[in-house]
């Protein structure tokens, strides 16, 4: 008996288990543009598909405009009519002036046509495209998403406030998506926020499409941010790609503890 206890004594001195600590992350798309409605307005025509390539100021998606471009019609044929009076008699003052209002009207009523024209931020890739035609819109709503050509993927998790000292640049860290939990990925530590936030000031951090995405219990966090080295990953041989918003968890490697000073947390200061 006394020898099994030895050698459980023995195994227990040699022998330690790493700990973790862990939290809910999302994977985010660096670069990734959101484009929102400005203003009221209805969906006339949507011109792009999801994972269409675009360059920047490509027309995406057209508001409705009826009255907006009459307008426009309207004040661009009093100009030219007013600019041919000028041009007869270019001493008429009256002609001048008159001139000058209608270049600032037709300048407004171009911009403001321009509103209900959604056009490409930045070159990328079409993602995530939240409307159709008909569709009514208000200001802030989301229209899609643009993610520029091989942008940088990462994972950032909201782990325990707690580990906040442990916590440092090229840690490990094994992470999972929801659906997919036998399938890790082995990533390393590439930044740890400098303070410790609420889950309040996580999801603002998420912003508003990601918000509710995260579901994490009560308690200071810590965010920690690691990149993924490719836009993919493969599951029972099947290739799969990493999407803006996709959940998972994050464990990150904090220290090593033997098992005997779990069991008897007093040895902590006797035990190197």
């Amino acid at each position: 008996m006394w020898v099994a206890t030895v050698a459980a004594l023995v195994f227990a001195c040699l022998f330690s288990v790493h700990e973790y600590a862990s939290g809910p992350a999302v994977v985010r798309v660096d670069g990734r543009r959101t484009v929102t409605a400005t203003i009221p307005a209805t969906v006339e025509q949507v011109l792009v598909q999801p994972g269409e390539h675009v360059k920047a100021g490509t027309l995406l998606v057209n508001m409705h405009d009826t009255e907006e471009a009459a307008e426009l019609r309207r004040v661009s044929t009093e100009f030219e009519l007013e600019l041919v009076r000028l041009l007869r008699d270019p001493t008429d003052v009256v002609a001048k002036q008159t001139l000058a209002g209608l270049r600032s009207k037709r300048d407004q009523a171009r911009n403001i046509r321009a509103e209900r024209e959604i056009r490409a931020p930045i070159d990328g890739t079409v993602g995530d495209i939240r409307v159709r035609a008909g569709q009514r819109l208000n200001p802030g709503d989301t229209i899609l998403a643009v993610a520029p050509k091989d942008a940088r993927v990462v994972v950032v998790a909201a782990v325990s406030g707690d580990y906040r000292p442990m916590l440092a640049k090229g840690l490990p860290v094994r992470f999972s998506l929801d659906g997919f939990h036998y399938e890790y990925r082995d990533l390393e530590v590439e930044e740890v926020s400098e303070e410790v936030i609420g889950p309040l000031e996580v999801k603002r951090y998420l912003g508003q499409e990601l918000s509710d995405a995260l579901e994490m219990q009560a308690g200071p966090k810590v965010l920690v941010t690691a990149r993924v080295d490719t836009s993919t990953f493969t599951s029972d041989g099947v290739p799969y790609g990493y999407y803006d918003g996709l959940t998972g968890l994050a464990e990150v490697r904090v220290r090593r503890q033997p098992i005997l000073t779990m069991l008897v947390p007093a040895l902590k200061t006797v035990l190197p």
